[in-house]
């Protein structure tokens, strides 16, 4: 399943390619600037530059019923379920984090700890921690076992545009505007490894399913695969007319999707 946000709402694809949109949703009033499956694929969460949140049903009976989550106090920019997927997490350009519980859509915790405004959000596999970057340059690490305290966890040179954390692990990926990818470990916040990647600035990131290759989108228009272990160079894909903005990998791994500011996703055939 594919789902696509921009100025005109959410289009949810669950065919073959080439296919028309399973399910459409509208709700917001603004731009669409994040979206985000539920674990078990039932839900799906979508952020707008109308300060709201939205939850729509994508497998029931009648699908696409939005609920708007209200309380951030300017756009929101980006959006993570836990694992468990008992809570939803989003995060403003009003510089907090915001919980929700998903069952009933109520609003819990306000996280503060960043300057500006949240960029990227992410749950490790277990559900513990939730990371955080933002304009800031700085990644945050907040222990849900602990109430939500936060660490900072690194920083770059300017701001970041995304974080992914590997699977299986507690490596984290950052990507920013400093044109660098970095690589930290959670436990200690020590950076492994970190290398320029992409002129002009990195905007996308993804981890492949099984961790050993990390996908990077930037402002060159380029799409490069790296091996995580080394930090070598595979292959660049060329094809977007504008900076890469998203990257996603299908399960098998066997496919990468991206978006671009050319209006345009393209599929990309792996093996």
């Amino acid at each position: 399943m594919l789902a696509l946000g921009g100025g005109d709402g959410v289009a949810v694809y669950a065919g073959e390619i080439g296919d028309a949109p399973a399910l459409r949703l509208r709700g917001h009033s603004a731009p669409v600037k994040d979206i985000a499956f539920s674990p078990d694929g039932s839900l799906l969460a979508s952020c707008s530059a109308d300060m709201t949140v939205g939850l729509s049903a994508i497998t029931a009976a009648t699908p696409g019923a939005m609920a708007r989550l209200r309380g951030h106090q300017h756009s929101v920019e980006a959006l993570a379920f836990s694992p468990d997927g008992v809570l939803l997490a989003s995060g403003g350009a009003d510089h907090s984090i915001r919980l929700w519980t998903v069952v009933d859509g109520a609003q819990g915790a306000i996280l503060a700890g960043h300057a500006d405004e949240l960029t990227s959000l992410c749950f490790t596999d277990d559900g513990r921690y939730l990371l955080s970057a933002g304009r800031d340059g700085t990644v945050r690490c907040w222990d849900r076992t602990l109430g939500f305290q936060s660490r900072a966890l690194g920083r770059h040179d300017d701001w970041i545009r995304q974080i992914a954390l590997q699977p299986g692990s507690l490596i984290l990926a950052s990507a920013g505007k400093d044109m660098m990818i970095r690589l930290w470990r959670l436990a200690d916040g020590a950076e492994l490894r970190r290398w320029p990647a992409h002129a002009g600035g990195v905007d996308a990131l993804a981890f492949s399913p099984d961790g050993g290759l990390l996908a990077s989108g930037g402002r060159d228009n380029a799409i490069r695969l790296w091996d995580v272990e080394s930090g070598r160079e595979l292959t660049a894909l060329n094809g977007h007319r504008r900076p890469v903005l998203t990257l996603g990998f299908n399960p098998a791994g066997t496919m990468l999707a991206s978006g671009a500011g050319d209006n345009r996703v393209m599929l990309w055939a792996l093996q």
